[in-house]
């Protein structure tokens, strides 16, 4: 059961257009709107997301797990910029 409500504003001439547009996909503009809204929500999650998550083949996960084990190393040029973020 929908108890939730979302109150948009707009100006005329924008729910005129969302208006012409759910009468002509055959839906009432609530329908419209509500598909529409959810549609652009989950295409934000899933961009977001994407970024958030990597996904390795297995031999790619193997090699960064090969290459996380190995010694840490140091970078000349990298302590140079350390020590001019650091002055």
């Amino acid at each position: 059961m929908k108890t939730a409500r979302l109150d948009v504003r707009l100006d005329p001439e924008q729910k005129k257009l969302i208006e012409e547009a759910a009468a002509l996909s055959g839906g009432t503009t609530s329908s419209f709107v509500q598909a529409a809204l959810l549609e652009k929500a989950r295409a934000v999650l899933r961009e977001h997301r994407a970024v958030e998550r990597i996904e390795l083949s297995a031999e790619a996960f193997d090699q960064l797990v090969v290459d996380l084990e190995k010694p840490a190393r140091t970078v000349p040029e990298l302590l140079e910029q350390l020590g001019k973020a650091g002055s």
